[in-house]
């Protein structure tokens, strides 16, 4: 079978924090196991089982990373919490919906999500994240 990643998780992607990198990597999995199942029309029990492990990963990610942010008083902590509510909220939202979504509009309501979190994601990720590798580094995280 070809590869159908949504996200292809490469080099470009790590960010030299082990402990980062490691659950980046998992949940980019999650979401190209999402998106696979998206594709091969899996029934709603298989996605929305998928998209409740993306929304318990997502918040165990981000919690960890922000005990790193209070621990090592990282200055842009609030603004960087934002985000991570934002995008727990917003798939929530999607996770609720998509369980009283019709059938016929489950595949476009899907295909939205996943857009929403390959731009979000890869912004995350490479952007928003990067900023906090100076001083977790500086502070021995590696």
């Amino acid at each position: 079978m070809a590869n159908m990643a949504l996200i292809d998780w490469n080099d470009s992607l790590k960010l030299g924090i082990a402990v980062v990198d490691r659950q980046h990597e998992r949940l980019v999995g999650i979401i190209n196991r999402l998106h696979e199942a998206t594709l091969e029309g899996r029934g709603t029990d298989v996605i929305g089982e998928i998209i409740d492990e993306l929304i318990i990963y997502t918040a165990t990610h981000f919690s960890m990373e922000e005990k790193y942010f209070a621990q090592f008083e990282y200055p842009d902590a609030e603004e960087h919490k934002r985000e991570h509510d934002a995008l727990i909220e917003k798939v929530s939202i999607f996770a609720r919906d998509f369980e009283k979504a019709l059938r016929s509009s489950r595949p476009a309501q899907a295909a939205e999500l996943l857009q929403f979190l390959q731009i979000w994601w890869r912004y995350h990720m490479m952007e928003t994240d990067s900023k906090f590798v100076d001083l977790f580094k500086k502070r021995g995280l590696t």
